[in-house]
């Protein structure tokens, strides 16, 4: 009887259970998960390098100290005065808060440690079978047989061998600490520690006496740890066998009482060197030579030399600065005689007392002329003598401030100058090319204000030197004047004259050198255009 009645109840629940799907089918409708599960440990790790929710996380849970989450916490409560320091702060913690390049790092840590072995181990096996596909194609065309050539798999291992990310994996995979070990004696070995590798070195240990152990390292695939081995059964033995010294041993050939007495010291005078000398001198060749060349041309030669000596004095606050700079240069070319191209003597000197700081009282003189004849070479007439020595020779004297904050540079503002030119021949020169033009008189003079500039720059590009020297005359005589051009125009004077000098050089060994050397001027008492001159040479330096 209770069996009947415990069957006829399971019976009524399940034909209530199926009468109540088939009224409210509702209740027991099949919903669609939201849950996918995780293919492998590769989605895993990409879903938590995703961006996260700022709720989803306490801030810094990514730090494992306590102590220093607690830090960063006061220091975003913080406010320093120091408003650079207030910015170096919050740039670090922007770093502490960007959860993002974490995940980017180890993820790129992950995958490195996983797949970049695999990766060159599928390389070098397509490599392989690349390598046998086309033997066994050069095989079947040998024996006129028909064969194929894998060209993807070929294509595939180029496109992973020229990939920028894959090689940037790849070296980062590999990444490598040079650790050198030295021993007691002045030995040392040098081995790589690499990831993702192991590898044993041997090295030999010794101490001063001479002793040594045979010792192994394990590089460890960690790439941060290492081990030390040293050999089985090795012992240590004196090498060298003491003899204890014997007492009292007579010495029979003792050194005299004079051997233990100190030599006298004879003292010198230090002197200190108030004047400096040297010299510096430059030659440079050019040659070329035709015969029976078909384009044509001519035989050219040429030759520069360049002389520089300088002779300074400095103490105290006294300073007087002299050098001599002399440029002469011949050139020929085809059946022309020697002619003189470059002919320059210039002789300067600088007298100062320092007034304060970098400035100084400076009284300059200055001279410059040529020391053999000049000529000009009309096209269809004889030649003609332009200059000689002395004619023209210039002349200048001024009085100022020089500003010297360095031996590289210097700035002469000269308020009161006076400026000579001097003619010395005056039969074979025109004087008035010169400015000379008053009959019977072989100089002119002017007064004026004068400005020197000159510095240098040296190791430009670690092999060029840089000079500029730039003086400007300003005449007080000349602000006033005119110059008739024809009979109803006259045109004002320029009171001013100019001329700048620059010098680059090129070092090329400790002897051989190239320089380049131009000088501007502009003088009215020659003409109004500008006049240019600029010489390239290459040829030897030397210094003494």
């Amino acid at each position: 009887m209770k069996t009947i009645f415990i069957f006829i109840s399971l019976l009524c629940v399940f034909s209530l259970q199926s009468k109540a799907q088939l009224l409210y089918p509702e209740v027991m409708e099949k919903r669609q998960s939201f849950i996918v599960p995780i293919e492998n440990e590769d989605s895993l790790l990409y879903c938590n390098f995703l961006p996260r929710l700022p709720y989803l996380c306490l801030p810094n849970s990514t730090i494992k100290n306590p102590s220093v989450r607690y830090a960063i916490q006061n220091l975003q409560r913080t406010c320093y005065d120091d408003p650079e320091l207030q910015r170096s702060i919050r740039t670090l913690l922007r770093y502490t808060r960007n959860l993002q390049v974490k995940y980017a790092v180890e993820y790129l840590q992950w995958y490195i440690q996983r797949n970049i072995s695999k990766q060159l181990h599928a390389l070098e096996n397509i490599q392989a079978h690349i390598t046998a596909d086309s033997l066994r194609l050069t095989d079947s065309l040998a024996k006129n047989e028909e064969a194929y050539l894998d060209t993807d798999l070929q294509i595939l291992a180029n496109y992973i061998r020229s990939d920028s990310n894959y090689l940037w994996l790849q070296k980062a995979g590999r990444d490598s600490v040079c650790v050198q070990i030295g021993s007691s004696v002045d030995s040392s070995f040098t081995f790589w520690m690499n990831n993702n590798k192991m590898r044993y070195y041997r090295l030999w240990v010794g101490n001063l006496s001479g002793d040594t152990i045979g010792t192994w390292i394990q590089v460890l695939p960690k790439g941060n740890c290492l081990k030390i081995y040293a050999d089985k059964e090795a012992y240590q033995s004196s090498t060298l066998e003491r003899i204890p010294p014997k007492k009292d041993t007579p010495i029979h050939n003792p050194p005299p009482k004079e051997y233990f007495i100190p030599a006298q010291v004879e003292t010198g005078t230090l002197k200190r060197r108030y004047w400096t000398y040297y010299s510096e001198v430059e030659i440079a060749l050019s040659q070329g030579t035709l015969k029976n060349w078909s384009s044509g041309g001519e035989n050219s030669f040429s030759l520069l030399s360049n002389l520089r000596y300088y002779w300074n004095y400095n103490r105290n606050k006294t300073s007087w600065e002299n050098w001599m700079h002399y440029r002469l240069g011949f050139m020929k070319n085809g059946d022309e005689e020697m002619r003189k191209n470059e002919d320059r003597f210039e002789l300067n000197s600088k007298l100062g007392q320092k007034a304060f700081k970098h400035w100084y009282y400076t009284a300059q003189f200055n001279m410059v002329t040529q020391l053999f004849n000049s000529y000009e070479y009309p096209e269809d007439a004889e030649r003609q003598m332009v200059a000689n020595f002395m004619s023209p020779g210039d002349f200048t004297l001024s009085l100022g401030m020089d500003y010297k904050p360095n031996d590289n540079f210097s700035l002469v503002i000269s308020p009161i100058a006076g400026k000579w030119t001097f003619v010395r021949d005056t039969v074979g020169v025109d004087a008035s090319r010169y400015g000379v033009t008053e009959a019977g008189k072989r100089f002119k003079r002017e007064a004026g204000a004068q400005i020197n500039l000159s510095n240098k720059m040296n190791g430009l590009f670690k092999i060029i030197d840089w000079s500029n020297e730039l003086k400007l005359f300003m005449s007080y005589e000349k602000k006033d004047k005119y110059t008739t051009i024809d009979e109803e125009e006259q045109r004002k004077n320029l009171p001013l004259t100019v001329n700048w000098k620059m010098t680059l050089n090129f070092k090329i060994n400790y002897f051989m050198s190239a320089s380049i050397y131009t000088e501007t001027v502009y003088d009215e008492s020659f003409s109004r255009k500008l006049q240019f001159k600029e010489n390239l040479s290459l040829g030897m330096k030397f210094r003494f």
